[in-house]
């Protein structure tokens, strides 16, 4: 039988194993045991379920003549088996983990549960956790290459795989992260050609009605992302109550899946607007009150993307789009975003002045969206021309900036207050 002795601080100690105590959430004290394989390291620990150190010896004793003192290894389970329930919104031990530290969404959660069940599963699911190597990712990017997704759908898509393999080895279900040898694809960002300034005035300026078949509605919600660059879901969130003389209140967002919510960056801001978008916009506030702006039933619930989106589209074939230059040119609501942002700028508002009309977190986001054509820029050859004339930093005519909204507030104030 095996020799027991204690060890210098008083821990029952044995051959095979070794023996000490826990308290457990119950209050209770139960013994637990660490064992040794045959190289001499230590494995474990595993609770023996006694209280007494004699009782736990016997049990680990009886475990050892048995040759089970070394727990056969729990099985790794299968990509389909963990992510069960990885994305669900209720149950998910990795998202009530991650909600301490961030604010998530709900929507974030189904986003990621999609990619799963349509692209991950059918290629990872059957596939053991611990086999999903960085070479089997890599040869996974191969087949999303070859299967003609867009690297940026699929880098999107190796994040949530990233994401999930990275908790599993936080919570030791394997032991190395797959992600240290791979990396994502080249992000090949599609070029995106915005609204030019003759075929935004086809559509808001005068005969306006035309393009939009008198649907005042639709060309206000469009007017309205053209020169705030407001995300669609907060156009549909926009409420009467937050349409004041000369701005709009930015707060929430409404989809028709999770309702009226805070908005994506959880961000509330005021944006400046001219008095004629306000006077469109009083317009629908007789007919909704209060509530949804853009609503067909009365300001109770606001119109669907997709009838914001479908409005578009006819409005661009209006005046004279053809559907492929729609598509090729990417025009779509979020298109909105790009052409205020890059207008604000071409109007020399700051970076930070821009950020807090279209609600950017970076400088980076902020140039993700800025698309300058050098031909707009009129006072190049008058630089070039100072330059050869050796008189550098003069320009023969200063152009007014071309301004789609008004001042921002803080800027006004700031103004009167050094007049005064």
């Amino acid at each position: 039988m095996s020799s027991i002795f204690k060890n210098d601080r008083g821990v029952d100690m044995h051959n095979d194993f070794t023996l000490f105590s826990r308290e457990v959430p119950s209050g209770k004290t139960v013994e637990y045991y660490y064992a040794y394989d045959g190289e001499g390291r230590r494995l474990g620990p595993w609770s023996t379920g006694q209280a007494s150190k004699t009782l736990a010896r016997n049990y680990c004793n009886k475990l050892n003549r048995e040759g089970k003192l070394i727990p056969e290894p729990k099985g790794i389970p299968t990509f389909a088996e963990f992510s069960a329930m990885f994305w669900d919104w209720e149950k998910s031990a990795y998202l009530k983990e991650r909600r301490k530290r961030r604010n998530l969404t709900e929507a974030y959660a189904d986003k990621n549960k999609k990619v799963v069940e349509h692209t991950l599963i059918p290629y990872f699911g059957k596939m053991k956790l611990d086999a999903i190597s960085g070479e089997v990712i890599d040869k996974w990017l191969d087949y999303m290459i070859a299967e003609k997704f867009a690297n940026s759908t699929t880098n999107s898509y190796f994040s949530t795989l990233q994401v999930m393999m990275k908790w599993a080895v936080k919570r030791g279900i394997v032991q190395c992260d797959p992600f240290l040898d791979v990396d994502k694809l080249l992000n090949e960002r599609k070029e995106k050609e915005i609204v030019k300034h003759d075929e935004f005035t086809a559509l808001f300026g005068d005969g306006w009605e035309k393009a939009w078949d008198n649907d005042l509605l639709l060309c206000t919600a469009h007017k309205l992302a053209a020169l705030t660059g407001i995300r669609c879901c907060e156009i549909l969130g926009l409420r009467g109550e937050f349409v004041f003389d000369d701005h709009i209140y930015i707060c929430a967002q409404y989809d028709n899946k999770y309702g009226y919510r805070a908005t994506k960056t959880k961000t509330k801001h005021h944006i400046p607007l001219t008095a004629e978008v306000i006077d469109d916009l009083n317009k629908l506030k007789a007919v909704n009150g209060d509530g949804f702006l853009f609503s067909l039933t009365g300001g109770d619930k606001p119109v669907s993307r997709k009838h914001i989106w479908a409005g578009l589209r006819k409005a661009l074939k209006n005046i004279g789009m053809s559907k492929e230059d729609i598509e090729t040119r990417g025009l779509n609501v979020h298109a909105w975003r790009h052409f205020c942002n890059t207008e604000l700028q071409k109007a020399e508002l700051t970076v930070k002045k821009v950020q807090a009309v279209t609600g950017h977190k970076t400088e980076q986001m902020t140039e993700r969206y800025t698309h300058f054509d050098p031909m707009d820029f009129g006072e190049v050859p008058e630089i070039q021309a100072a330059l050869l004339a050796g008189k550098p930093g003069e320009k023969k005519n200063e152009r007014p900036a071309l301004t789609l909204v008004k001042m921002p507030i803080e800027e006004k104030a700031e103004k009167k207050k050094r007049a005064s």
